[in-house]
């Protein structure tokens, strides 16, 4: 019995020592392979952690550049475009007229200051010094006349251009004035020729007639 477990002892020894030579071979191994066979064994070099370490740098760039991205879209996600609004200041011409773009019309317009009407009760003329149109790029607007005589005279109207190049201004009704009464409605035709515009207005009712020009408002 003591014979055996000198040889058990002497077994443990034994394998022991074998293990740790095999793993200090297997080290010798990598520090031998380092230069010539690293990819063929399990062990790390400086040039794998340099790799990692340049990875691991491009994926934080990577990051950040995907989080300036996400906020460069967030603010354009927030702003509106808006198209150019047409000139305010442009004469409209017989072009503009045969190509039917209400879009010139776009802003205010007077029709001149010599513009009369007259109380059908009273026979009082009333001059209008001011005569003002303001549309918007698709014919709709409102017009504005002042009277001598301190009265103002307001309501719609809308434009629109019929085949023949004509600009016709229709006011759909009597204008209302804030002295109580009102103008009678108005057809109004316009042309372009002699390098502007002219309006020729018809009061159906009383057939009263009057030629304005039509030109920017200054």
């Amino acid at each position: 019995m003591r014979v055996v477990r000198v040889f058990a002892v002497v077994g443990a020894v034994v394998l022991l020592l074998a293990s740790g030579a095999a793993a200090f071979a297997a080290l010798q191994s990598c520090a031998v392979r380092l230069n010539l066979l690293s990819h063929l064994s399990g062990c790390t070099t400086e040039a794998d952690l340099a790799i990692e370490a340049e990875l691991a740098e491009l994926a934080l760039i990577r990051a950040s550049l995907r989080s300036e991205i996400a906020n460069r879209e967030r603010r354009l996600a927030g702003r509106q475009c808006q198209a150019a609004l047409p000139s305010t200041t442009a004469p409209l011409t017989q072009d503009e007229l045969a190509a039917g773009d209400l879009e010139a019309l776009y802003g205010c317009w007077s029709l001149g200051s010599s513009y009369q009407t007259r109380d059908v009760d009273t026979g009082q003329v009333i001059s209008y010094p001011i005569w003002r149109m303001c549309f918007d790029t698709q014919g709709r607007g409102k017009q504005l006349m002042q009277g001598d005589d301190g009265s103002t005279c307001e309501g719609p109207v809308n434009a629109r251009i019929e085949a023949a190049q004509r600009l016709v201004l229709g006011e759909g009704g009597n204008l209302d004035c804030s002295d109580g009464g009102y103008i009678h409605r108005r057809d109004i035709a316009c042309v372009a020729g002699g390098g502007g515009v002219t309006c020729a207005t018809l009061q159906p009712e009383t057939e009263g007639t009057a030629d304005v020009p039509f030109a920017r408002w200054q």
